[in-house]
């Protein structure tokens, strides 16, 4: 029991000397991250073209940047798309520079984990190996079907059972991808996302590796610098009992801390109880819904049926991007070579529990229910208003005033499609389409040719 007490003694000491070397607003921001009482970012159009204006800029000034600069050459379009800078953005709440940097640090760490040829796609669940896909669906790192109070994506991990289950190049590659895709999601990328690490699977027959688990939580801490998304809080719960799995825990607990980055560490939060359901049932005060929380990794039965849906659809969308690039790009051989290459740029939707239509939303397709729809009226005043602007551009300057609409709409709407699966909100390429239909819409109405109910 003393060497327990003493080991969290240690842990409680790095999070409180890292909280005295914290500004006064980085340690109010923590605690409101931590218990989600943030307010809302306000964001809006200046902010957006400035913020990105601002990361070019910086993204210049850093002067080693090998794996942006070769991404930068395969497809410039991918890495200038300010749909994905907009994620690193938002993740460090519009502030260009650390963004920048993560924007960058992004680039290595993929072309690390995949390699070069797949530095400018995005990560499908055809690029991991057996290995990986096996870490996957092990259920050892989870999405909680419901956000917690503040909107926020709440995941959890089973650390012990991965390192025992899954290599660490596995668990890197598969916390990459799981991250990628959950920040599609509009809430994610706002209002970031809380983890819960559960010692469920602990026991005495467990053989501690200090230097594995070493190797594995300073990657993981690499990684965090390297992909977007803001960690709002770290909740790790293990039974208090004094028991060689409170020790192993604890233990293993004070070596990931110490290699946390300093602003991470100050939002862990530690939940001790006689049992692990005392432990979870804690989180409720941070606005956990701890009735949805997975018991171990086993209980993964949302998680499964998620990823299955997930890799249909990005099968699926994979087939239609190639069809659309074939027709498209007759005439370009080089776009065709990369394609076959393996580099297919294909934006794909979560797939997370999706609420239907707001007033705030774009519907897809045709037909009178979109058309008459709140969010796609709404949508037809924006262009409207634009169209003046958009009618004397080239087709370049088109295709970033479509981008900066379907940014607006974004600011508290989505653009969405209903499959077999439910609403799911679309890839921002079909987004971008929809917007340049729209456009080519009000021509017509100008010209006297009334749209096809677009």
């Amino acid at each position: 029991v003393f060497a327990v007490s003493s080991m969290m003694n240690e842990v409680d000491s790095i999070i409180a000397q890292n909280m005295k070397e914290l500004s006064q607003e980085d340690r109010e921001k923590s605690y409101s991250d931590i218990h989600g009482i943030a307010g809302e970012f306000h964001e809006t159009p200046v902010l957006i073209a400035q913020s990105l204006e601002l990361m070019k800029q910086e993204i210049n000034r850093i002067e080693i940047r090998d794996a942006y600069n070769m991404a930068e050459s395969m497809k410039p379009e991918y890495v200038h798309d300010p749909v994905l800078r907009l994620k690193f953005l938002r993740g460090e709440r519009f502030s260009a520079r650390p963004a920048a940097q993560k924007f960058v640090n992004h680039f290595e760490i993929k072309q690390q984990l995949f390699g070069a040829s797949k530095l400018v796609k995005d990560i499908e669940q055809d690029d991991l190996s057996e290995e990986d896909l096996a870490a996957l669906y092990s259920g050892y790192v989870q999405w909680l079907p419901m956000k917690d109070s503040s909107k926020r994506t709440v995941s959890i991990m089973f650390p012990l059972m991965s390192s025992k289950e899954a290599p660490v190049m596995s668990r890197s590659r598969v916390s990459f991808y799981l991250r990628m895709i959950a920040m599609e999601d509009m809430d994610f990328q706002k209002h970031g996302t809380v983890g819960i690490v559960s010692a469920a699977e602990v026991d005495d027959s467990f053989d501690l590796d200090f230097a594995g688990w070493r190797d594995g939580a300073q990657r993981v801490a690499k990684m965090t610098q390297a992909i977007p998304g803001l960690q709002s809080g770290v909740h790790i719960c293990f039974p208090w009992n004094g028991s060689f799995r409170s020790y192993l825990f604890s233990s293993l607990l004070n070596i990931t801390v110490s290699v946390m980055n300093p602003l991470l560490k100050v939002r862990v939060r530690i939940h001790r109880g006689e049992t692990m359901e005392d432990c979870i049932s804690s989180l409720q005060s941070f606005g956990i819904t701890t009735s949805v929380v997975p018991k171990s990794p086993q209980d993964n039965g949302y998680q499964t049926s998620l990823l299955q849906k997930r890799r249909i659809l990005e099968q699926s969308r994979r087939r239609e991007n190639d069809v659309m690039d074939i027709s498209s790009s007759s005439a370009n051989l080089n776009q065709i070579r990369h394609r076959q290459s393996g580099s297919v740029d294909v934006s794909l939707a979560t797939n997370f529990a999706t609420a239907g239509p707001t007033r705030h939303d774009v519907i897809m397709g045709r037909g009178q229910r979109s058309y008459s729809h709140a969010g796609n009226t709404k949508l037809r005043k924006l262009v409207e208003e634009t169209k003046g602007i958009y009618d004397k551009c080239s087709k370049r300057n088109k295709t970033d005033i479509a981008v900066r609409v379907v940014l607006a709409m974004k600011q508290k709407g989505r653009f969405l499609e209903e499959t077999e699966f439910g609403w799911e909100e679309v890839p921002d390429k079909a987004a971008r389409k929809k917007v340049s239909h729209a456009f080519r819409d009000a021509c017509k109405v100008k010209n006297n040719k009334p749209p096809r109910g677009r």
